[in-house]
């Protein structure tokens, strides 16, 4: 089965315009290493379409694709057009579509298909060709994928809150 049974790509539009800063998202603002993403910083300087996305649309940065830059979104929006937006097909499930993409094969493959060297791109029909292993257990795979997913962003939130280390003299008795 390839990638192509499985999704496609969103081709809705919307007008950069009527979308907020929150909402948008750009190759800059997705995280390297399937981190996630932060807001972007800024909205394109002129009007332009861009992708909407929806939640459950799975969002890749296509330029850099070795950054492994990709969010499942977990709300509405609209990504520039360095973005490839996915969508799982009717019957399909958008966590299990994640769970496919997030594999470091599916890097390793869109790198084979880049064109360009400086700022390498992925090629959007070589991506739909990516090879899929069919699985009657989609939701369960694409629940346990998403599960561990939170649970690493959980304790890094928690990592970041915790106080900072002592200085050994702290530890020194008087």
């Amino acid at each position: 089965m390839k990638l192509s049974d499985i999704s496609e790509y969103v081709n809705e539009k919307v007008s950069s315009s009527d979308i907020s800063l929150s909402e948008y998202v750009t190759t800059d603002s997705l995280l390297q290493n399937k981190s996630g993403r932060v807001v972007a910083t800024n909205l394109p300087p002129s009007p332009c379409s861009l992708t909407k996305f929806e939640i459950g649309d799975v969002l890749i940065a296509n330029i850099r694709p070795y950054l492994k830059k990709i969010w499942l979104a977990t709300e509405s929006g609209a990504c520039s057009n360095d973005v490839l937006c996915l969508r799982a097909k009717n019957g399909h499930s958008s966590a299990f579509l994640y769970a496919v993409l997030m594999q470091d094969a599916f890097y390793d493959y869109v790198m084979k298909g880049t064109k360009g060297s400086k700022m390498p791109r992925g090629d959007k029909d070589q991506i739909m060709d990516f090879k899929v292993s069919a699985s009657l257990n989609e939701a369960e795979i694409g629940s346990f994928v998403t599960n561990i997913g939170q649970a690493i962003d959980n304790l890094t939130a928690i990592n970041r809150n915790l106080p900072k280390a002592l200085p050994p003299s702290a530890y020194l008795v008087a």
